[in-house]
């Protein structure tokens, strides 16, 4: 061999071959290996159907005698051929199943690209068998959309017709098949995007045909099979919105709409993008879930459950009964107590126990609502409805709350004109925007909660007398903390441990004196006060004990009032002065607990928690 004649990669292909004691002259053909065939399409699938269209192409173009378009894989092995049968027994290493690398043929086009990943050709003699001096190849090696070498693609025609521009149609062909492959990835990245999206997607062409559609689509217009290739128009007829869309292909985003389906009715935001010369892509949100994202923004969320409440009094016992109760019935329920008696927070519970638990818990402070904002606020209105309303309108709070449980806190506080709104809802369950005319059919469990006397308010029309009857369903007296015995020290001990981790205090604990304060104090403004109490008192602390003189002065003062009981104290205290009349009352009745109980109109269970309290043993007035 003269290296001056021979090209360098040629020489050592031929150096290889001969290592490998390769016959130089004719090779006998391998067989056809039809399972590793079958195995290598399978694996090789996007890059065949990929290649097959390109490779018929372009071996129609040359139209040449004993030409073969072949596609081989990283081993060699050739995968598709675009050829005349003719052409194939002219050239029988092009077969599909045969292997073209240089360690079965020697030196040719497919192995030679194989091992140096470049483009490449092999002309005549350059062949290390003297059986394929009669071919010339040109090789181009195929890479997928990551830059992986997933192949080559090999002309292999007449010597006698051989060209130098050859090699340029394979690598261009070469090119159009990774295009395709990109293209095929792109395509299916899409798919895949689209299937996975929580949102209906429709992709439609001229006329309102269906090019494109999700399976979440497909699932809102109530279909079972892919409706590509169809019109719009079958599945949502008669509408005037779809009309407007394919007729002026105007942007938009974000519209609530209802379309009517072949069966049923969808209530949707729909959102339109136009693209191309006649098509628009549609994007179709549930307008439900629309509503939980926006509550959910919005703060809506319930946190608390029962195990939240702290107590074992007799008083808390009977609330948190009726409350469970509460909990697994859909009627409309009352919370009525004191202010900071924790409402608020029963009502979580009472979602976070009922089977509307995932769905939102929106709260309405009814006594902070402008008034004239309350009717937008609560049942939304349209667009235009008023100066400064948005242009696509808002919902109200009722339909953010659809599916779950709207709580109306301090509802005596609502004005006269939104009761009647609140009253129709009720009865109805539906809500009208203001501004509208179509009713939404919504389903909202109301918890409603006051500290007024909604009875006096009725009496004194400033609470719509029906409204307060259809709110009074299922009526449950929150207790306030001074009548919830033998809470207040567990509640100290809570609200302490949270405040000394949360402002990462050294351990703290209250002496006797500062816990028979605490304890004694009436708590006028309930947990509330009791829990700033503690948050003050640990943030002041300078030592590890909270002592008297730590605690504010009005529950001290209360504390020393507290104490001057008896007839020579001076004036009785609440508790000297109710201690006093049930000992009285005791007298009267001989001891008779039913009839004591119904003269001083408490509950027995009140009554068993005021004699533990003030150590009143019943036995002493009954007659023996």
């Amino acid at each position: 061999m003269d290296p001056s004649v021979v090209r360098p990669v040629i020489h050592s292909s031929w150096e290889r071959c001969r290592r490998a004691n390769m016959p130089s002259g004719s090779l006998p053909l391998c067989p056809i290996d039809t399972p590793a065939l079958e195995k290598a399409i399978a694996f090789n699938r996007h890059l065949v159907e990929s290649a097959k269209l390109i490779m018929d192409k372009l071996a129609h173009s040359i139209h040449l005698s004993k030409s073969v378009v072949t596609l081989v894989d990283t081993t060699g092995l050739v995968l598709y051929a675009s050829a005349t049968s003719q052409d194939l027994d002219n050239v029988p290493y092009g077969m599909p199943g045969r292997r073209c690398d240089e360690a079965t043929i020697g030196t040719n086009g497919m192995g030679l690209c194989i091992i140096e990943k470049k483009a490449i050709h092999v002309v005549a003699s350059e062949h290390y068998s003297s059986s394929l001096h009669y071919l010339s190849c040109s090789a181009s090696p195929i890479h997928d959309p990551d830059g992986q070498f997933v192949g080559a693609l090999n002309l292999a025609i007449d010597t006698e017709n051989f060209h130098q521009h050859t090699l340029g149609l394979v690598e261009a062909a070469t090119h159009a098949i990774e295009e395709q492959l990109r293209l095929r990835s792109l395509v299916h990245n899409q798919k895949v995007i689209l299937e996975q999206l929580d949102e209906g997607v429709i992709v439609l062409g001229c006329d309102g045909v269906i090019t494109s559609i999700n399976p979440q689509a497909s699932k809102m217009l109530g279909l079972d099979t892919q409706p590509v290739g169809d019109r719009i128009q079958i599945y949502i007829p008669s509408s005037t919105v779809l009309q407007s869309i394919l007729a002026d292909r105007n942007a938009f985003h974000d519209r609530e709409v209802s379309f009517e389906l072949r069966e049923g009715k969808l209530f949707c935001t729909l959102s339109c993008v136009p693209f191309g010369d006649s098509g628009v892509i549609l994007t179709l949100r549930g307008v439900k879930r629309m509503r939980h994202y926006a509550a959910r923004v919005a703060g809506a969320k319930a946190v608390y459950t029962f195990d939240n409440i702290v107590g074992g009094s007799a008083a808390l016992h009977e609330t948190l009964r009726l409350t469970q109760v509460a909990s697994q019935s859909g009627a409309t329920t009352l919370l009525v107590g004191e202010s900071g008696t924790g409402k608020e927070l029963f009502a979580q519970a009472i979602h976070n126990a009922s089977n509307r638990r995932k769905e939102p818990f929106v709260v309405v402070n009814c006594g902070a609502l402008p008034r004239n904002l309350v009717q937008s606020e609560l049942f939304g209105y349209v667009a235009g409805a008023f100066s400064g309303a948005l242009k696509e309108g808002s919902p109200g709070k009722f339909e953010l709350a659809d599916g779950g449980t709207l709580f109306l806190d301090e509802i005596g506080e609502m004005p006269l004109e939104a009761q009647v709104s609140l009253l129709r809802l009720l009865q109805e369950s539906e809500v009208t925007r203001l501004g509208g005319k179509q009713a939404k059919r919504i389903d909202v469990r109301i918890i409603a909660a006051t500290n007024k006397d909604l009875p006096g308010a009725v009496r004194n029309k400033a609470f719509r007398e029906d409204l307060y009857y259809r709110l009074n369903v299922l009526t449950i007296t929150i207790p306030p903390l001074r009548q919830r015995y033998g809470d207040v020290e567990l509640l100290i001990q809570v609200f302490l441990n949270k405040f000394v981790t949360t402002l990462r205090k050294k351990p703290l604990q209250l002496s006797d004196e500062a816990m028979t304060a605490l304890k004694t104090y009436q708590w006028p403004g309930n947990i509330r006060e009791l829990e700033n109490c503690m948050e003050r008192l640990v943030n002041v602390a300078q030592g590890n004990t909270i002592d008297v003189v730590d605690l504010p002065q009005d529950i001290v003062a209360g504390e020393k009032q507290e104490s001057l009981t008896g007839p020579g104290g001076g004036a009785l205290s609440l508790k000297g002065f109710q201690k006093s009349i049930i000992q009285e009352t005791l007298r009267e009745t001989n001891g008779n607990l039913r009839r004591a109980s119904t003269i001083l109109n408490i509950s027995r269970t009140t009554m068993y928690a005021k004699l533990k309290q003030y150590r009143i043993e019943v036995d002493a007035f009954r007659e023996a």
